[in-house]
């Protein structure tokens, strides 16, 4: 009976060379991975923000809806009541700035305008950091008797989760038939 006592165990493995090139791919992998997490973050705050924007723009709308046709027209009116509140979902928002233009749209005479390239004034407020309760910029005090229809443009523009600037704007036509007291 003989004993192979020197039985030979051939081990074999990863060279140094694989075992580099295989944390380099897990490295690439993982910041593959992070970069793409990165910008669906910036992507979903972005709509967030969009979300809010157009919350906020239909908020000021509604409010717009249910005012009288010469409240609209009334610059004191519009800037205690729109103007001086905040809306519950411009907190999104980064470095908001809001303006709000309330202008006629066809005059007693029934001839359209078109602030400001024909020459008329509106009553216009922005509200940014620097005015966080408005600042009026244009004023016109015969709106509603001058005009059938008066036009109500909102713009917002702030800046993204990204850096880059953004907009968003809704505008409306009211008319005299709600002539309030």
């Amino acid at each position: 009976m003989q004993l192979n006592i020197a039985k030979f165990h051939t081990l074999k493995g990863f060279s140094f060379t694989e075992v580099c090139i295989a944390i380099v791919v897990c490295v690439i992998f993982g910041a593959a991975t992070f970069q793409t997490n990165q910008r669906l973050l910036v992507a979903l705050k972005s709509q967030k923000e969009t979300t809010a924007a157009s919350m906020m723009l239909q908020e000021r709308m509604e409010k717009f809806r249910g005012f009288s046709y010469s409240n609209i027209a009334d610059k004191t009116y519009v800037n205690t009541n729109v103007v001086q509140v905040q809306t519950t979902s411009e907190a999104a928002l980064g470095n908001l700035s809001e303006t709000i233009t309330v202008s006629g749209y066809m005059n007693t005479g029934g001839t359209i305008r078109n602030y400001p390239s024909d020459g008329t004034t509106a009553n216009k407020w922005v509200r940014n950091l620097t005015y966080p309760n408005g600042n009026q910029t244009d004023t016109n005090t015969s709106l509603a008797a001058d005009n059938d229809l008066l036009k109500v443009d909102i713009l917002l523009t702030w800046t993204s989760a990204n850096g880059r600037s953004r907009t968003r704007d809704l505008a409306a036509v009211f008319g005299k038939g709600n002539i309030g007291p």
